[in-house]
Protein backbone atom coordinates (compact mmCIF):
# COMPACT_ATOMS: atom_id res chain seq x y z
CA UNK A 1 0.00 0.00 0.00
CA UNK A 2 1.45 3.36 -1.21
CA UNK A 3 2.49 5.62 1.88
CA UNK A 4 -0.85 7.65 3.27
CA UNK A 5 -0.06 11.19 3.97
CA UNK A 6 -1.46 13.65 6.27
CA UNK A 7 -2.84 16.88 6.32
CA UNK A 8 -2.24 18.90 9.61
CA UNK A 9 -3.82 22.35 10.16
CA UNK A 10 -1.28 23.80 12.56
CA UNK A 11 -1.94 26.63 11.08
CA UNK A 12 -5.12 26.72 12.14
CA UNK A 13 -3.74 26.95 15.59
CA UNK A 14 -2.40 30.13 15.26
CA UNK A 15 -6.63 31.25 15.12
CA UNK A 16 -7.59 29.21 17.50
CA UNK A 17 -5.15 30.87 19.67
CA UNK A 18 -5.39 34.63 18.54
CA UNK A 19 -9.19 34.20 19.67
CA UNK A 20 -9.11 32.49 22.98
CA UNK A 21 -8.28 35.74 25.29
CA UNK A 22 -10.33 34.72 28.13
CA UNK A 23 -8.92 33.59 31.58
CA UNK A 24 -8.29 29.54 32.16
CA UNK A 25 -10.44 28.27 34.63
CA UNK A 26 -13.43 26.98 33.43
CA UNK A 27 -11.85 23.73 32.27
CA UNK A 28 -9.67 20.82 33.73
CA UNK A 29 -7.29 18.93 32.32
CA UNK A 30 -9.42 15.79 33.85
CA UNK A 31 -12.43 17.04 33.21
CA UNK A 32 -11.67 17.58 29.68
CA UNK A 33 -9.78 14.00 29.09
CA UNK A 34 -13.25 12.64 30.73
CA UNK A 35 -15.50 14.18 28.72
CA UNK A 36 -13.57 12.65 25.65
CA UNK A 37 -13.67 9.06 26.88
CA UNK A 38 -10.13 8.83 27.11
CA UNK A 39 -7.75 6.16 29.38
CA UNK A 40 -8.20 6.90 33.40
CA UNK A 41 -4.64 7.28 33.58
CA UNK A 42 -4.62 10.42 30.21
CA UNK A 43 -4.42 12.98 32.22
CA UNK A 44 -1.75 11.68 34.27
CA UNK A 45 0.18 11.12 30.84
CA UNK A 46 -0.25 14.58 28.82
CA UNK A 47 0.65 16.53 32.30
CA UNK A 48 3.58 14.29 31.87
CA UNK A 49 4.44 15.47 28.18
CA UNK A 50 2.59 12.52 26.23
CA UNK A 51 0.48 12.87 23.29
CA UNK A 52 -2.53 10.19 23.85
CA UNK A 53 -3.59 8.96 20.86
CA UNK A 54 -7.03 7.36 20.07
CA UNK A 55 -8.84 5.67 16.94
CA UNK A 56 -12.31 7.02 16.30
CA UNK A 57 -15.04 5.27 15.03
CA UNK A 58 -14.16 5.16 11.30
CA UNK A 59 -17.30 6.12 8.67
CA UNK A 60 -16.50 4.14 5.73
CA UNK A 61 -14.14 1.34 4.23
CA UNK A 62 -12.37 3.55 2.87
CA UNK A 63 -11.72 6.02 5.86
CA UNK A 64 -8.86 5.92 8.33
CA UNK A 65 -9.29 7.95 11.31
CA UNK A 66 -6.77 9.36 14.19
CA UNK A 67 -6.92 11.44 17.40
CA UNK A 68 -4.44 13.47 19.56
CA UNK A 69 -4.78 14.93 22.44
CA UNK A 70 -1.79 17.18 24.46
CA UNK A 71 -1.20 19.62 26.87
CA UNK A 72 0.74 22.92 26.36
CA UNK A 73 2.30 24.15 29.02
CA UNK A 74 2.21 27.68 28.69
CA UNK A 75 -0.41 30.53 28.98
CA UNK A 76 -2.16 31.32 26.05
CA UNK A 77 -0.28 34.99 24.98
CA UNK A 78 2.81 32.69 24.81
CA UNK A 79 1.39 29.86 22.10
CA UNK A 80 0.26 32.53 20.00
CA UNK A 81 3.84 34.16 19.94
CA UNK A 82 5.42 30.55 19.23
CA UNK A 83 2.79 29.44 16.60
CA UNK A 84 3.28 32.93 14.46
CA UNK A 85 7.05 32.69 14.83
CA UNK A 86 7.22 28.55 14.02
CA UNK A 87 4.38 26.97 12.73
CA UNK A 88 1.85 27.80 9.83
CA UNK A 89 1.00 26.06 7.07
CA UNK A 90 4.72 25.22 5.94
CA UNK A 91 4.78 23.19 9.04
CA UNK A 92 3.95 20.33 6.48
CA UNK A 93 7.12 19.43 5.11
CA UNK A 94 5.67 18.31 1.56
CA UNK A 95 3.98 21.56 1.41
CA UNK A 96 5.30 23.13 -1.38
CA UNK A 97 2.92 26.20 -1.89
CA UNK A 98 -0.53 27.61 -0.14
CA UNK A 99 -2.61 30.44 -1.95
CA UNK A 100 -5.46 31.70 -0.46
CA UNK A 101 -8.58 32.16 -2.52
CA UNK A 102 -10.42 35.32 -1.98
CA UNK A 103 -14.53 35.67 -2.54
CA UNK A 104 -16.00 33.93 -5.96
CA UNK A 105 -12.79 32.79 -7.13
CA UNK A 106 -11.10 34.02 -9.94
CA UNK A 107 -8.45 33.14 -12.52
CA UNK A 108 -5.90 35.00 -11.06
CA UNK A 109 -6.05 32.91 -8.35
CA UNK A 110 -4.77 30.21 -9.74
CA UNK A 111 -2.51 31.98 -11.71
CA UNK A 112 1.29 30.52 -9.75
CA UNK A 113 0.40 27.26 -10.42
CA UNK A 114 3.14 25.05 -11.78
CA UNK A 115 3.42 21.14 -12.74
CA UNK A 116 6.12 20.17 -10.48
CA UNK A 117 7.68 18.43 -9.24
CA UNK A 118 8.44 15.83 -12.52
CA UNK A 119 5.72 18.29 -14.48
CA UNK A 120 6.35 16.23 -18.16
CA UNK A 121 5.29 13.31 -16.62
CA UNK A 122 2.65 14.67 -14.86
CA UNK A 123 1.58 16.69 -18.02
CA UNK A 124 1.48 13.40 -19.65
CA UNK A 125 -0.51 11.30 -16.68
CA UNK A 126 -3.60 14.20 -17.20
CA UNK A 127 -3.01 13.93 -21.51
CA UNK A 128 -3.90 10.09 -21.22
CA UNK A 129 -6.12 10.48 -18.28
CA UNK A 130 -9.11 7.24 -17.55
CA UNK A 131 -11.09 6.05 -14.94
CA UNK A 132 -9.03 5.23 -12.22
CA UNK A 133 -7.02 6.17 -9.07
CA UNK A 134 -4.25 7.81 -11.18
CA UNK A 135 -5.90 10.97 -11.21
CA UNK A 136 -9.28 12.16 -9.39
CA UNK A 137 -11.18 13.36 -12.39
CA UNK A 138 -14.49 13.33 -13.24
CA UNK A 139 -15.92 12.29 -16.97
CA UNK A 140 -16.07 15.49 -17.60
CA UNK A 141 -12.79 16.21 -16.44
CA UNK A 142 -10.87 13.21 -18.31
CA UNK A 143 -12.46 14.41 -21.59
CA UNK A 144 -11.05 17.78 -21.25
CA UNK A 145 -7.51 16.39 -20.99
CA UNK A 146 -8.27 14.04 -24.17
CA UNK A 147 -9.52 16.97 -26.34
CA UNK A 148 -6.05 18.87 -25.24
CA UNK A 149 -4.05 15.56 -26.35
CA UNK A 150 -5.92 15.58 -29.36
CA UNK A 151 -5.13 19.29 -29.98
CA UNK A 152 -1.39 18.55 -29.93
CA UNK A 153 0.86 21.52 -28.58
CA UNK A 154 3.55 21.87 -25.66
CA UNK A 155 1.70 19.70 -22.78
CA UNK A 156 3.13 21.22 -19.91
CA UNK A 157 1.78 24.49 -20.55
CA UNK A 158 -1.36 23.17 -21.87
CA UNK A 159 -2.09 20.92 -19.11
CA UNK A 160 -1.17 23.60 -16.45
CA UNK A 161 -3.95 25.93 -17.75
CA UNK A 162 -6.49 23.63 -18.36
CA UNK A 163 -6.07 22.43 -14.64
CA UNK A 164 -6.34 25.85 -13.46
CA UNK A 165 -9.81 25.81 -14.54
CA UNK A 166 -10.12 22.69 -13.02
CA UNK A 167 -9.61 23.71 -9.67
CA UNK A 168 -11.78 27.31 -10.01
CA UNK A 169 -14.65 25.05 -11.30
CA UNK A 170 -14.27 22.80 -8.64
CA UNK A 171 -13.97 26.00 -6.13
CA UNK A 172 -16.99 27.92 -7.50
CA UNK A 173 -19.12 24.75 -7.65
CA UNK A 174 -18.45 23.91 -3.97
CA UNK A 175 -18.94 27.63 -2.91
CA UNK A 176 -22.65 27.73 -4.15
CA UNK A 177 -23.90 24.27 -3.15
CA UNK A 178 -21.10 22.95 -0.51
CA UNK A 179 -21.27 19.00 -1.12
CA UNK A 180 -24.08 18.74 -3.34
CA UNK A 181 -21.64 20.68 -5.76
CA UNK A 182 -18.90 18.12 -5.53
CA UNK A 183 -18.37 16.03 -8.77
CA UNK A 184 -17.49 12.60 -8.72
CA UNK A 185 -14.32 10.87 -9.48
CA UNK A 186 -14.71 8.25 -12.29
CA UNK A 187 -13.13 5.19 -11.01
CA UNK A 188 -12.73 1.74 -13.07
CA UNK A 189 -16.15 0.12 -10.64
CA UNK A 190 -17.71 3.26 -11.32
CA UNK A 191 -17.98 6.66 -10.12
CA UNK A 192 -16.95 7.78 -6.53
CA UNK A 193 -18.47 10.51 -4.67
CA UNK A 194 -15.99 12.14 -2.55
CA UNK A 195 -18.82 14.37 -0.81
CA UNK A 196 -20.38 11.10 0.27
CA UNK A 197 -17.33 10.59 2.41
CA UNK A 198 -17.15 14.03 3.34
CA UNK A 199 -20.60 13.66 4.74
CA UNK A 200 -20.04 10.58 6.46
CA UNK A 201 -17.25 11.94 8.23
CA UNK A 202 -19.11 15.06 9.20
CA UNK A 203 -22.15 12.61 10.80
CA UNK A 204 -19.29 10.37 12.55
CA UNK A 205 -17.78 13.62 14.34
CA UNK A 206 -19.24 12.69 18.06
CA UNK A 207 -17.48 15.73 20.11
CA UNK A 208 -18.37 18.25 17.14
CA UNK A 209 -22.36 16.78 17.81
CA UNK A 210 -21.41 17.07 21.58
CA UNK A 211 -19.58 20.52 22.19
CA UNK A 212 -20.20 22.49 18.75
CA UNK A 213 -23.43 21.61 17.23
CA UNK A 214 -23.23 24.30 14.91
CA UNK A 215 -20.56 23.50 13.09
CA UNK A 216 -20.96 20.13 12.71
CA UNK A 217 -24.15 20.89 11.21
CA UNK A 218 -22.62 23.17 8.48
CA UNK A 219 -20.09 20.82 7.78
CA UNK A 220 -23.61 19.20 6.39
CA UNK A 221 -25.32 22.27 5.05
CA UNK A 222 -22.72 24.21 3.93
CA UNK A 223 -23.36 27.00 2.44
CA UNK A 224 -26.57 27.26 4.44
CA UNK A 225 -26.74 28.17 7.99
CA UNK A 226 -23.94 29.47 8.46
CA UNK A 227 -23.20 30.91 12.45
CA UNK A 228 -22.43 33.83 13.81
CA UNK A 229 -18.87 34.45 14.97
CA UNK A 230 -18.11 31.73 11.82
CA UNK A 231 -14.71 32.59 10.22
CA UNK A 232 -13.95 30.72 7.04
CA UNK A 233 -10.63 31.15 4.57
CA UNK A 234 -10.09 29.34 1.59
CA UNK A 235 -6.87 27.74 -0.20
CA UNK A 236 -5.52 26.18 -2.90
CA UNK A 237 -2.30 23.50 -1.68
CA UNK A 238 0.63 22.17 -3.70
CA UNK A 239 2.24 19.14 -2.25
CA UNK A 240 4.81 17.01 -3.55
CA UNK A 241 3.35 13.55 -2.64
CA UNK A 242 5.27 10.41 -4.17
CA UNK A 243 7.30 12.11 -6.45
CA UNK A 244 4.31 14.35 -8.05
CA UNK A 245 2.45 17.43 -7.67
CA UNK A 246 -0.99 16.68 -5.54
CA UNK A 247 -3.39 19.91 -5.75
CA UNK A 248 -5.93 20.41 -2.76
CA UNK A 249 -8.64 22.40 -2.33
CA UNK A 250 -9.04 23.33 1.24
CA UNK A 251 -11.85 25.06 2.90
CA UNK A 252 -10.95 26.09 6.48
CA UNK A 253 -13.74 26.97 8.87
CA UNK A 254 -13.32 28.38 12.55
CA UNK A 255 -15.66 29.16 15.46
CA UNK A 256 -15.75 30.49 19.10
CA UNK A 257 -17.66 27.90 20.98
CA UNK A 258 -17.57 29.95 24.80
CA UNK A 259 -13.70 29.99 25.89
CA UNK A 260 -13.14 26.88 23.62
CA UNK A 261 -12.05 27.57 19.95
CA UNK A 262 -12.96 24.90 16.97
CA UNK A 263 -12.06 24.84 13.59
CA UNK A 264 -12.55 22.44 10.83
CA UNK A 265 -10.37 21.83 7.96
CA UNK A 266 -11.83 19.97 5.04
CA UNK A 267 -10.00 19.52 2.00
CA UNK A 268 -12.94 18.93 -0.96
CA UNK A 269 -10.86 18.35 -4.06
CA UNK A 270 -7.39 16.42 -4.20
CA UNK A 271 -5.45 15.63 -7.62
CA UNK A 272 -4.42 12.18 -6.12
CA UNK A 273 -3.57 10.11 -3.86
CA UNK A 274 -6.38 10.08 -1.15
CA UNK A 275 -10.29 10.92 -2.06
CA UNK A 276 -11.00 13.32 0.78
CA UNK A 277 -9.67 14.52 4.14
CA UNK A 278 -11.43 16.18 7.09
CA UNK A 279 -9.87 16.88 10.23
CA UNK A 280 -10.84 19.49 13.13
CA UNK A 281 -8.79 20.82 16.23
CA UNK A 282 -10.19 22.61 19.50
CA UNK A 283 -8.15 24.60 21.76
CA UNK A 284 -9.52 24.22 24.79
CA UNK A 285 -7.94 26.84 28.40
CA UNK A 286 -6.90 24.36 31.70
CA UNK A 287 -4.82 26.16 34.48
CA UNK A 288 -1.67 24.02 33.42
CA UNK A 289 -1.74 25.81 30.05
CA UNK A 290 -3.74 24.46 26.95
CA UNK A 291 -5.32 21.31 26.01
CA UNK A 292 -5.18 20.61 22.22
CA UNK A 293 -7.71 17.75 20.72
CA UNK A 294 -7.06 17.15 17.52
CA UNK A 295 -9.51 14.25 14.89
CA UNK A 296 -8.27 13.65 11.38
CA UNK A 297 -10.41 11.40 9.11
CA UNK A 298 -9.15 10.65 5.20
CA UNK A 299 -10.54 8.85 2.72
CA UNK A 300 -8.37 7.11 0.58
CA UNK A 301 -9.08 3.84 -1.66
CA UNK A 302 -6.14 2.45 -0.87
CA UNK A 303 -7.70 0.92 2.47
CA UNK A 304 -10.92 -0.43 0.76
CA UNK A 305 -11.54 -4.18 -0.19
CA UNK A 306 -9.24 -7.52 0.72
CA UNK A 307 -7.76 -6.82 3.90
CA UNK A 308 -9.28 -3.40 4.45
CA UNK A 309 -8.55 -4.33 8.69
CA UNK A 310 -4.93 -4.61 7.85
CA UNK A 311 -4.18 -2.07 5.78
CA UNK A 312 -6.31 1.04 8.19
CA UNK A 313 -3.88 -0.19 10.68
CA UNK A 314 -1.10 0.34 9.01
CA UNK A 315 -2.22 3.47 7.79
CA UNK A 316 -3.67 4.43 11.11
CA UNK A 317 0.09 3.93 12.83
CA UNK A 318 1.55 6.09 9.62
CA UNK A 319 -1.06 8.89 10.30
CA UNK A 320 -0.54 8.77 14.34
CA UNK A 321 3.51 8.93 14.02
CA UNK A 322 3.34 11.89 11.79
CA UNK A 323 0.74 13.83 13.70
CA UNK A 324 2.94 13.08 16.95
CA UNK A 325 6.31 14.23 14.94
CA UNK A 326 4.37 17.43 13.71
CA UNK A 327 3.13 18.57 16.99
CA UNK A 328 6.46 17.31 19.25
CA UNK A 329 8.27 20.04 17.12
CA UNK A 330 5.87 22.36 17.82
CA UNK A 331 5.88 22.07 21.14
CA UNK A 332 10.13 21.99 20.86
CA UNK A 333 9.15 25.46 19.55
CA UNK A 334 7.39 26.76 22.44
CA UNK A 335 9.79 26.02 24.67
CA UNK A 336 13.09 27.08 22.92
CA UNK A 337 10.95 30.77 22.30
CA UNK A 338 10.19 30.89 25.85
CA UNK A 339 13.60 30.21 27.47
CA UNK A 340 15.14 31.91 24.64
CA UNK A 341 17.01 35.53 26.26
CA UNK A 342 14.75 38.21 25.57
CA UNK A 343 16.87 41.38 24.06
CA UNK A 344 17.47 44.65 25.91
Amino acid sequence: MRKSRVRVFIGALVMLVARSAAAAGGFTVDQVLADLNLPTDAAARIRRGEMVHSDPKESSEREMAVGLTFLVQQPVAEVLQAFRAAVDLKADPQLSASVPIRGPGTPADFASLVLEPAGIAEANRYLTASPGDTLNLSADEIRAFEALASAGGEPKPQVEEQLKRLLLARYQAYLARGLSGMAPYERRSGPCEPSAELRRASDAARLLKLHAPALQQLLLSYPEGKPAGLEEQFYWLRYDLDGRPNYTLRHRLTLPVGEVFTVADREFYVSHGYNTSQAFAGLIPVPEGTVVVYRSRVSTDQVAGFGSSVKKGIGRNVMAKQLTDIFERSRGSFQQRRSAPRSQ
